[in-house]
């Protein structure tokens, strides 16, 4: 157990996050249930999947678990695993945003580096791309990022990709292609935009991918400027869906997509019922007709039948779900719901809000759980006194999450008593070879080391986004 010995962590970061708290008054009454909170985070079965220790503070966020549960995919910083050889001016790249399969371990110790648990870089390699009428090629594993990867099946994921000459674009990539060369993997686009074949193309952001479950529709955000940053040339937000049968028809320019919602100044993350015929969302309050700066928690039906005749309507039967307003005290962004996904079964949706928690001021974003029609005031559902993102629910009801809750008290519990007992060993052992030299330690005294090691660990709790599972 060598992180017994070392700090991986610089005690800077906690210093500096700290000051970025925020604690304001509540924007409505206290819901009437009471927080139950179990040592750091709310009572249940907290399990950590990732438990490396780096001293960069990385954070492992978007996480999605393969279909047939063994692995999961999730985005880290371009550092936390990086490619070998790294390239000579890599410091560019800290910030971006890379894709990471890792097989899923559970009740694993402490480790250094996400290598330690097997888990490996998607490198993508050369990509032909037909852009203005011309071949380009993309140098993809450095210098674009990648977000919002899920899987569509076993070997395949989908996810956005920044060319830099059009914006966002939603890619495949083939985790088992025949033949690669430095262990890289294929990849195409799904979908090109007609102006992409015009000699001065428009920026369009294509984002936040979710699948059918039968995998014949993707959902996805659509938004765009004509001129790069420049507000008064960007449309608004949209959702739009993809018949997957045509996806990357023609290098992806002959690939069927249709517009499901009119254009709005947000809308983030669509996510399918699991039935397919409903869709949920998150999206400013001017969907629903008024003007604000928080946003609000959406439902819309999808008839794929109407969708794929082209018949189906714009805002297709939009419910609001979530009522937040805003007062004095409250952060200065207004509350954020975001993030939502239907649990098993289709009755609730769980979403990420900056509502305050019951019993605390805080606004950190934690998890919460609404009846999916709106019928019931939301719950909170898994709260700790950081931030808990990116809710996913598996078929068998735990939910999978990025929080920077830290190390869980059962495993630094655990930990701590380990510790206890291997400096116990090691000591009487010691003292047995050379009692002259080396005393024989009391219990308080090691209690105190196996103490000091856990504090270790509790150093992390705000620092990293960790991937966990939670019932």
């Amino acid at each position: 157990m060598k992180w017994l010995h070392k700090r991986f962590l610089l005690l800077t970061y906690v210093a500096v996050l700290s000051t970025f708290v925020i604690i304001g008054c509540t924007s409505k009454e206290d819901p009437a249930e009471v927080l139950v909170t179990c040592g750091e985070h709310s009572c249940g079965d907290l399990t950590m999947v990732t438990t490396d220790t780096s001293s960069n503070g990385y954070h492992y966020l978007n996480p999605t678990m393969s279909p047939d549960g063994t692995r999961i995919l999730f985005t880290a910083d371009w550092r936390a695993l990086p490619s070998d050889p790294k390239d000579p001016g890599d410091e560019y790249f800290v910030n971006y945003r890379q894709l990471i399969t890792m097989p899923v371990q559970q009740g694993v110790e402490p480790t250094q580096d996400l290598l330690a648990q097997g888990a490996q870089l998607i490198r993508l390699g050369e990509i032909q791309i037909r852009l203005s009428g011309n071949l380009v090629n993309l140098q993809t594993i450095l210098d674009d990022p990648k977000s919002d990867p899920i899987w569509e099946d076993d070997n395949n994921v989908i996810f956005s990709l920044y060319i830099r000459q059009v914006g966002q674009r939603l890619f495949r990539a083939k985790l088992d292609t025949p033949g690669s060369q430095e262990n890289t993997v294929e990849a195409e686009p799904l979908w090109m935009e007609p102006s992409d074949a015009q000699s001065s193309p428009r920026v369009w952001e294509h984002l936040s991918p979710s699948l059918s479950t039968s995998g014949d529709w993707l959902v996805f955000t659509h938004t765009g400027c004509a001129i790069a940053d420049s507000f008064e040339t960007c449309s608004g937000v949209s959702i739009y869906a993809m018949d997957m049968s045509t996806a990357t028809a023609n290098d992806g320019y002959d690939a069927v997509v249709v517009p499901l919602t009119n254009e709005y100044s947000r809308i983030e993350r669509p996510r399918f019922s699991p039935d397919g015929t409903q869709i949920v969302f998150s999206a400013g309050l001017d969907v629903s007709g008024d003007v604000g700066v928080g946003t609000e928690i959406y439902t819309m039906d999808f008839d794929a039948a109407a969708v794929a005749a082209g018949t189906h309507d714009l805002d297709d039967n939009v419910e609001r779900v979530t009522y937040t307003t805003v007062e004095a005290g409250d952060p200065i962004g207004g509350i954020l719901n975001s993030d939502p996904c239907f649990a098993p079964g289709g009755r609730h949706v769980y979403f990420v809000s900056t509502r305050r928690a019951p019993s605390t001021t805080l606004h950190d974003r934690n998890i919460w759980r609404v009846e999916a029609d709106g019928s019931q005031d939301p719950e909170i559902y898994f709260f700790s006194r950081y931030d808990d993102l990116d809710p996913s629910f598996l078929d068998d009801g735990r939910l999978l999450m990025s929080s920077m809750v830290g190390f869980p008290t059962n495993m630094l519990n655990r930990l701590e008593e380990e510790s206890y007992q291997n400096y116990k060993q090691e000591n009487e052992a010691a003292h047995a070879a050379n009692p002259d030299e080396v005393p024989l330690l009391n219990e308080i005294d090691l209690r105190s080391l196996a103490k000091t090691a856990r504090d270790d660990l509790m150093l992390f709790g705000g620092v990293m986004s960790h991937i966990y599972l939670y019932r």
